[in-house]
């Protein structure tokens, strides 16, 4: 029976990489891949480069939902950002000690990961390793294929469970030599670096932030919300979506569930909104004229906006700018 092993896999080219280099050293590689409600792909694990990239290789997946600790750690993690609203450090580390109970679990000795050394300048040092597997309790457990020859031999290494000169020596952040490998491979389907974490855009971050300065606890839903339409902040308490096409429209109805409160064209086409706050006079009729605002408008007509079973005339469209409403982030 081959000695099961555990292999973090983002759908990234350097994870499949390295459990490729492992397989070929004959161990059953099982892969975990991680989601969160940062994932471009939540709720659609199946479809994901990491689940493609698992299939072509022939290795087991398991998929793992970070949940709320994980939201909670975003808002407060103790390594800091990278250049957006990414805390890099703490999510490896948050992501590896969940392997190490799945390691344990299956009897694995060791971890690994696709880590290339000097890749990435906040999570990827030789310094940045120590604390990582430090923090996560994890030293001497994460084997790292594609620069174990730069680095100190792992417990695995020593014991000599793998065999030291078929790892890699990579380092820095050209992808030259993964792309021969890729194609040695026969490699497809993998996704572009940092491709599916939203907490690297430079908007979404905006928004974010504006997100946990608003709510003490911030769910899922609130995050998926980000995804979504034109954001406007009226004050401290309350935000406004605005759906920008037919399919986000859809999608902010059926968030109207989660606790938010829907607004909607009457009669006539247009953006739908949903407040995420406490409805007043004054915020609905805000509401309504954005509405109106973002609709196509012909003169001298009235038009109405339903919230609920309440039909109403917000009165006149509102000023693009100028106004006491504030955008949040970047988007069109």
């Amino acid at each position: 029976m081959r000695t099961k092993v555990v292999a973090l896999i983002s759908g990234g080219l350097d994870s499949v990489l390295a459990a490729k280099v492992i397989l070929e050293q004959g161990f059953d590689v099982v892969g975990l891949y991680f989601t969160s409600a940062f994932s471009k792909s939540y709720g659609n694990e199946q479809e994901t480069h990491a689940a493609r990239v698992a299939r072509a290789i022939g290795i087991d997946l398991r998929i793992t939902d970070m949940g709320q600790d994980y939201i909670d750690l975003v808002r407060n993690p103790t390594h800091g950002y990278g250049k957006n609203i990414n805390p890099c450090i703490d999510c490896k580390i948050f992501m590896l000690k969940r392997a190490k109970a799945v390691m344990q679990e299956i009897r694995a000795p060791f971890v690994v990961t696709g880590e290339v050394l000097g890749q990435r300048p906040m999570s990827q040092r030789r310094d940045t390793f120590h604390v990582i597997e430090r923090d996560a309790d994890m030293r001497g457990l994460i084997v790292r294929p594609l620069s174990a020859s730069l680095l100190p031999p792992t417990k695995a290494e020593e014991d000599g469970l793998i065999q030291r000169s078929k790892l890699l020596g990579i380092s820095g952040r050209s992808r030259t030599v993964q792309l021969r490998l890729a194609e040695r491979y026969g490699v497809r389907g993998y996704s572009t670096p940092a491709g599916g974490c939203l907490l690297t855009d430079k908007n979404f971050s905006a928004k974010l932030r504006d997100l946990f300065d608003d709510k003490e606890t911030a769910t899922s839903n609130d995050i998926k919300l980000l995804t979504l339409g034109r954001h406007f902040r009226i004050d401290a308490r309350n935000k406004i979506v605005l759906g920008r096409n037919n399919k986000e429209n859809r999608m902010l109805v059926d968030l109207e569930s989660k606790g938010y409160h829907l607004f909607m064209p009457d009669g006539f086409p247009g953006p739908v909104a949903l407040l995420s706050g406490t409805p007043t006079q004054d915020i609905n009729q805000t509401i309504g004229r954005l509405i109106i605002t973002y609709s196509k408008q012909v003169p001298g007509r009235i038009y109405l906006i339903r919230h609920g079973k309440q039909v109403f005339d917000p009165g006149d469209p509102l000023p693009i700018t100028g106004y006491f409403l504030r955008r949040v982030g970047a988007d069109n």
